[in-house]
């Protein structure tokens, strides 16, 4: 066996009456703290990152194609949909699905509400994965190319306030010049956690807004496209750019909804915060008990010097005890934490507001790449801090003055 791993373990504090003892333990807490802590910050900002990122996404599209003087206006000017254009952007590569749509302004009104929304006209092309998930009541609406359909998805933000149910009808007024109206009914009631949204937002058949529009079949507000990495959506932009017409504009998620990945984006600067915060603690409290552990074992330190022990094997000897301490705190770190990601995750214990943050609860997201670097690197710095101390003391006690403390 290794000598300085023989040394180390018969050097673990054990008699109660030993100072280093519930020093030791404090020090396993702290590191157990400091990943516990670290696992917690990164599977919380993934999963709000993740989470807030699709449902912006699952509203709209990775990237919009529209009329170039649109301004992002609900009442848009119409794109002519050719066999051209849609070949051109499928050419490209990233890009999975085309959809288009069409939104118009309009003012829903009951037997005793009244309230303005903006209703967004979908296509039988449309991919209803995401409002299929979101649903709380009824069903998705069904549409075909052949036969407009009257039947529109409501959110349960509107639905309470308009004292409406699936199944009941309302009538919408459309201004413009003349006033038009139509009755709708309500096949389905979601909720997707987005305030702003939710309470804005109604699906319906879009030929209806080609109707009120007066445009023909091949003309919609705009095109939506889904494609297959997030990440590569800028580089995907520039390409659906260079394939439009000089007409037409595109514009990436994050382009019109600037303010809510501004606020995501300041998710990594706390994260940075509290990661440098976390090593430092830990650092400081492993240094503090090897020190600690070293001055009391200081004759042990002579003694191993006077029997002939190298500077690199008594050095070896306290990190071997300050792994122990590691590995313990690392272990105690990981259950916790994942214990309650998990927990959070199946039960979400931890609601909040989502007019304030868009989620009705904590979303956790463990990623296991940043579950071993977030272990691996609290490795790695820990030794990289104490291999200074260690060798620091090994090296400068001298084994006579420290058998003469004795």
């Amino acid at each position: 066996m290794n000598l300085s791993l023989s040394l180390s373990k018969k050097l673990i504090p054990k008699n109660s009456r030993r100072v280093s003892k519930p020093v030791v333990s404090i020090a396993v807490v702290s590191v157990a703290l400091g990943i516990c802590i670290l696992l917690l910050t990164f599977a919380i900002t993934t999963g709000f990152r993740n989470e807030i990122r699709n449902k912006v996404i699952g509203f709209g599209s990775h990237i919009e194609v529209a009329h170039f003087d649109n301004n992002y206006s609900y009442e848009s000017s119409p794109i002519f949909i050719n066999t051209d254009l849609i070949a051109n952007i499928e050419r490209i590569e990233g890009v999975v699905h085309i959809q288009p749509f069409t939104t118009k302004a309009g003012i829903v009104k009951t037997e005793n509400d009244v309230e303005g929304v903006v209703f967004k006209g979908i296509n039988a092309n449309y991919d209803s994965l995401f409002f299929a998930k979101k649903l709380v009541k009824g069903n998705f609406i069904m549409l075909s190319d052949s036969v407009t359909s009257n039947d529109v998805l409501i959110s349960e933000t509107l639905a309470k306030k308009l004292q409406l149910d699936v199944g009941q009808k309302f009538t919408a007024f459309f201004i413009q010049n003349p006033v038009r109206q139509r009755v709708f009914t309500i096949k389905g009631i979601y909720n997707t956690g987005l305030g702003e949204h939710d309470k804005r937002y109604i699906l319906c058949d879009m030929a209806h807004l080609q109707k009120l529009n007066d445009w023909k079949n091949d003309c919609v507000g705009g095109l939506e496209l889904l494609i297959d990495d997030f990440t590569k959506i800028d580089p995907i932009n520039e390409l659906v750019k260079d394939a439009l017409p000089y007409d037409l504009i595109s514009s990436t998620i994050i382009e019109r909804n600037r303010d809510i990945f501004d606020w995501i984006r300041l998710f990594d600067q706390n994260v940075l915060i509290l990661v440098i915060l976390v090593i430092i603690i830990s650092g400081v409290s492993l240094i503090s008990t090897q020190l600690i552990l070293s001055l009391e074992h200081i004759t042990t330190i002579g003694l191993l010097k006077a029997l002939g022990c190298t500077t690199a094997t008594i050095r070896n000897v306290f990190l071997f005890l300050s792994a122990r301490i590691l590995g313990l705190g690392i272990l105690f770190g990981n259950a916790v934490g994942l214990l309650f990601c998990f927990a959070q995750s199946r039960f979400h214990l931890i609601s909040l507001n989502p007019d304030n943050y868009y989620v009705s609860y904590v979303p956790v997201d463990v990623q296991w790449l940043q579950v071993v670097m977030i272990n691996v690197g609290a490795i790695l710095i820990s030794f990289a801090v104490l291999i200074i101390p260690a060798h620091f003391v090994a090296r400068k006690t001298s084994a006579i003055s420290a058998l003469r403390m004795d």
